[in-house]
């Protein structure tokens, strides 16, 4: 939701006695007196509204005060309480409760209809509150004379309907007591009415708190950010457990429990099989209990089928599966393909924990407000992981290899799939009638569980909705029966059905993911109906209530067209397995009309991202077929989806991805930058830096939203980046939705030529920097070869880390140096003197800083070349080889188990060279070195040897070349990663002028000798003075710099404030 809020302190009015003799001042005064301590809600506040709300409370206050005794009588029932007081009260802040305006069912400010179960009693949170169809808010309502303070009940119902909808808070009131809970914290049973509470508030102080009432009730406010801020500052994040994660753990628990007990009783059972029995019953079971919370079937079903114990339970279950066939057709329940799981016997414990732990008072969980893209968040998790089958049959559950390898599973937030969506969906039907709609062919072409086809599902219900509420005579739909249009203003099921058909598609690998993708497009399809509806489109249409999407989602590998190439010839084994693994998919065959009329008009998501190095063998896979072409060293997954996006997709057709952002500048993506400038044009960009839209992991992110047309000409975009990595989400929100500025996201203007940034790397820059840039480049007359540079040693095994520790055992310990060793751990070798010559210096950044290099190594690399693949090679060397076989079994390198994995060419490390950190955080760092240093790939070594190196580490240490590098090299959010490619590209100005040149080597000198007696000075007050020595040096450099360049005053300005 994109809503928010901040904590208004309290204004103290006196008590209530004297508060009503006063009451006929005039609200003046009030806004007087609440703006000297409020100033800043301003921000909020319509304030002739604001008067009109206090005077409607002060009225409800009065009128419940005068007939104090009637209100509270035990006769006086919850109906009348929201009649007479609640409704008032919350239209007083500017709710339309009675939906006067006449929304649509979808759209209303109030919902009244949020119907649950707690435990046998049939119940609903009395009012939900909406804004643009998201729930802000629930308030469970009671009639006066309730105690709301100390009766728990009450507040476990309120609780549990906003834990299990995600909602930050809600309130539960009679008027006479307002309660404010905390909804992130999991409810039970057992607690108090105190947990959670945030905020009890009786009637008598409603006036007194009328400021902070304001901001977190009133809608306008809740609408430009009020609610969430305060959420954010009041929940107490301790012992809060979202809903998503612990549906997680249910459905964890669930398949674990399963998997145990399947394994033991059906030995023949392989593990294929057994996963996809396992997701099957859990999706079966989850689709029908969560269609009992809705009404659509009768609460209670599931569990009567364990009611009686001299029955079978899961024969019982599986009639109760066999009837959801007869009446959904979803392909959910459909036997006919399912020959697995109807076929395997259950013990009637198990069956009846599982099915027990779903239903109060175990669960926690409120099926009807828990919205599928909450259980798709949990989903997603789940599907990280695998059933696999140990020693006498017994089931484990681990993370899936290519899971473990890219660090876990990271669900896309909503938000990022809602701006991908609008600016795809919503740019290919704004201002389309339903039947043009119709022909739109979206898809996810690495779906997972679905995240991105539901947003578009989501967002074309909508839009129909929107569109059919405007229709006076309510038109048809293509020929339909009935009514598109409920009462309510909702969709039938029968179009909703036609819209999946017509318009969602999606492919995975994981025929689970798949299977989870229509559980959750079926669910949201299901949305709103009950046995009523649902029988009266079987009656009219005779056809079952949901469709099958066998044709729409489908399992297989996006990237691997055929099992043959063009000649005929088989690219990939015929056995079971291998063929279980790759997973050819046919786009002509699969979607054969699609394809035939163009190709899709909307391809979205988050494909994977996946490096080389860690899945060596799915690149192999794809190199193999007819995407080859698209390969290229050091890329990354995620291109091919992207070229071949555009090749499946219509002429001027859209496609929007998340993914990392450093494609524009990677030298392995280069193909793709190439294939995105020829065959696209760029519509959106939004680099999102350093801030982490998926939580969990470090990777940097950029959202862009490609039209497939060719353009030769020059275009300009608008390029957004994220500054701040601690900017909150609903500032990124307001930004993405609602083209709110903000300071922690610049905006260039950048023009896009295909020209200048084939065969190159792609800058987003504005003109002015441009042409500075173009001035730089203008001025080099020097470039790097490529034999001049190479990256630092990559020894793929210097120390004994946490994983290899688990492999090697006891007798070892983390930190033991593999290739890697420390003075004690060479000394204890007892080397020979042509061991020795093996043994090289070390450096680390300890050592090797900007304008600094230390000769006292503390570390020796093993220095052994690609000759020791060779394993004949060592025997010269026993200690070495004694030493190297300990750690034998982690060893895995291309010249293992003796050679260094890149040991690199020898004469780089030796003597006099340059030395660059690889990835620089506040400023590039290259450092001249005049001893032997042997470095790890977290450097490169540069070795020219037709320039001075001195006077080539002050140009690189520019302020001139840090902004060339942060404009045309590799960043990575704010931070540089100087590779060798953007190295070659740095434009030396080896100036003729000795006076400027020999003036920028001496400046280097001092630089190098400040360095060196501030790392040794002890004294603070000299400390002191050579660091204002080495800024005064620094500034010295730049100038002398900006001179050789031919560097302008205003030129300048422009570098430094970049």
């Amino acid at each position: 939701m994109r809503f928010g809020c901040i904590v208004c302190k309290n204004i103290i009015w006196g008590d209530f006695i004297l508060w009503i003799s006063t009451a006929q001042h005039s609200t003046a005064q009030h806004s007087t007196a609440q703006h000297s301590t409020l100033n800043y809600s301003n921000n909020y506040v319509n304030s002739d509204f604001k008067n009109q709300s206090y005077e409607k409370i002060l009225s409800l206050i009065k009128k419940f005060k005068s007939n104090y005794s009637q209100y509270t009588n035990k006769n006086y029932n919850e109906t009348e309480t929201r009649r007479d007081f609640l409704d008032p009260f919350f239209e007083a802040f500017g709710w339309d409760v009675a939906n006067r305006a006449g929304k649509s069912q979808t759209y209303r400010d109030v919902i009244h209809e949020d119907k649950l179960k707690v435990g046998k009693e049939t119940k609903a949170p009395d009012y939900a509150f909406r804004i643009g169809g998201s729930r802000v808010f629930f308030v469970e309502a009671k009639k006066p004379g309730v105690n709301l303070k100390d009766d728990s009940l009450p507040a476990f119902q309120l609780r549990r309907y906003g834990w299990s909808a995600k909602l930050g808070i809600s309130f539960l009131t009679d008027f006479e007591e307002l309660a404010i809970y905390d909804c992130t914290r999991k409810p039970s049973i057992n607690d108090k009415a105190s947990t959670a509470r945030i905020e009890y508030i009786h009637f008598e102080d409603y006036l007194k708190r009328f400021d902070f009432l304001y901001e977190i009730l009133n809608k306008e406010s809740i609408e430009q950010g009020s609610l969430e801020k305060y959420i954010a500052g009041s929940s107490n994040k301790k012992g809060t457990e979202s809903v998503d994660i612990d549906f997680l753990s249910t459905l964890d628990n669930l398949r674990t429990k399963l998997a145990s007990n399947i394994s033991k009783l059906n030995k023949d059972l392989s593990v294929r099989d057994l996963n996809y029995a396992v997701q099957q019953i859990i999706d079966r079971i989850i689709f029908l209990r969560a269609a009992e919370d809705r009404g659509i079937e009768e609460y209670g079903d599931l569990k009567r089928t364990c009611d009686n114990k001299n029955e079978n339970f899961y024969s019982n279950l599986l009639g109760i599966f066999k009837r959801a066939d007869g009446k959904y057709n979803s392909g959910l329940f459909d036997f006919a393909k399912d020959t697995i799981s109807g076929n395997i016997e259950i013990d009637n414990k198990v069956i009846k924990e599982i099915i027990n732990e779903l239903y109060y008072p175990l669960s926690p969980y409120e099926f009807s407000v828990i919205s599928v893209e909450i259980m798709g968040n949990a989903y997603e998790q789940f599907l990280g992981k695998t059933i696999t089958i140990g020693r006498n049959h017994s089931a484990k559950i681990e993370l899936k290899p290519e899971v473990r390898k890219a660090g876990g599973v990271y669900y896309t937030p909503e938000y990022i799939v809602d701006y991908i969506v609008e600016n795809t969906v919503g740019e290919a039907i704004r201002g389309k009638k339903p039947e043009e709609i119709a022909n739109i062919k979206i898809l996810d072409p690495a779906c997972g569980s679905g995240s991105f086809l539901l947003g578009a599902y989501k967002y074309l219900l909508n839009y129909h909705i929107e569109y059919y509420n405007k229709i006076k005579d309510r038109a048809k739909f293509k020929g339909s029966k009935e009514d598109v249009i409920k009462e309510n203003g909702d969709l039938t099921i029968w179009i909703k059905k036609q819209i999946l058909r017509n318009n969602i598609f999606g492919v995975d690998i994981d025929s689970n993911a798949v299977e989870v993708t229509k559980l959750s497009l079926l669910m949201k399809c299901l949305e709103g109906e009950s046995p009523a509806s649902i029988q009266n489109n079987q009656d009219l249409f005779n056809e079952r209530a949901l469709p099958s999407l066998e044709d729409n989602i489908k399992s297989g590998n996006s990237l691997i067209n055929s099992n043959f190439n063009s000649e005929g010839e088989r690219l990939f084994a015929s056995d079971e397995d291998t063929q279980y693994k790759i997973k050819c998919f046919s786009w002509d065959k699969e979607f054969s009309s699609v394809i035939k009329k163009g190709g899709f008009d909307i391809i979205i998501g988050n494909p994977p991202y996946v490096k080389e190095y860690t899945d060596r063998e799915s690149f192999e896979n794809v190199k193999k077929g007819n995407l080859s072409k698209y390969y290229q060293g050091k890329m990354d997954l995620w291109y091919f989806f992207v070229c071949f996006g555009l090749d499946i997709l219509k002429e001027n057709g859209k496609l929007g991805f998340i993914a990392p952002n450093n494609w524009i500048t990677n030298a392995g993506a280069s193909i793709l930058r190439n294939k995105v400038l020829t065959d696209s044009k760029i519509l959106k960009y939004v680099d999102f830096g350093d801030f982490r839209v998926f939580l969990e992991a470090g990777i940097q992110t950029m959202v862009f939203i490609l039209n497939k047309e060719k353009i030769n000409k020059d275009y300009e975009i608008d390029y957004y980046k994220i500054l701040n990595k601690n900017i909150d989400v609903i500032d990124i929100e307001k930004f993405l939705f609602e083209n709110e500025p903000s300071n922690d996201i610049s905006h260039i203007k950048t023009i896009i030529s295909k020209d200048k940034m084939l065969n190159n790397l792609i800058t987003f820059i504005d003109s002015s920097k441009d042409k500075v840039l173009s001035k730089i480049k203008e001025m080099g007359n020097y470039y790097f070869k490529a034999t001049d540079i190479t990256n630092g040693i990559h020894h793929h095994h210097d120390y004994v880390d946490k994983n290899r520790l688990e492999i090697l055992g006891n007798g070892f310990k983390i930190g033991d140096g593999i290739f890697v060793i420390s003075d004690e751990e060479k000394n204890a070798l007892n080397l020979s003197k042509e061991e020795l010559e093996l043994i090289k210096p070390a450096y680390t950044t300890e050592q090797i800083k900007r304008y600094y290099a230390d000769s006292n190594n503390k570390e020796w690399v093993i220095y052994t070349d690609s000759t020791f693949k060779d394993v004949n090679k060592i025997k010269k060397y026993p200690n070495i080889k004694k030493h190297l076989d300990k750690f034998k079994s982690v060893i895995t390198s291309d010249n293992a188990p003796y050679g260094l994995h890149r040991a690199r060419k020898e004469n780089f490390f030796v003597g006099e060279k340059i030395i660059s950190l690889r990835k620089c955080a506040k400023e590039p760092a290259f450092t001249y070195v005049d001893f032997d240093s042997y470095v790890s790939a977290a450097f490169y070594v540069i070795k020219p040897e037709d320039i001075d190196l001195k006077y080539l580490t002050g140009i690189l240490n520019s302020k001139l070349i840090a902004f060339w590098l942060r404009n045309k090299g590799k960043m990575q959010g704010s931070n540089y990663q100087i590779d060798k490619e953007p190295l070659l590209n740095i434009p030396i100005c080896n100036t003729d002028n000795e006076n400027l040149k020999n003036k920028l080597i001496n400046h280097v000198n001092e630089m190098i000798e400040c360095n060196q007696r501030l790392i040794n000075e002890k004294n603070p007050d000299s400390i002191n003075r050579i660091k204002n020595d080495i800024a005064d040096i620094d500034s010295f450099i730049d100038k002398t710099v900006y001179s050789i360049y031919n560097i302008s005053e205003e030129e300048r300005k422009i570098i430094e404030g970049d």
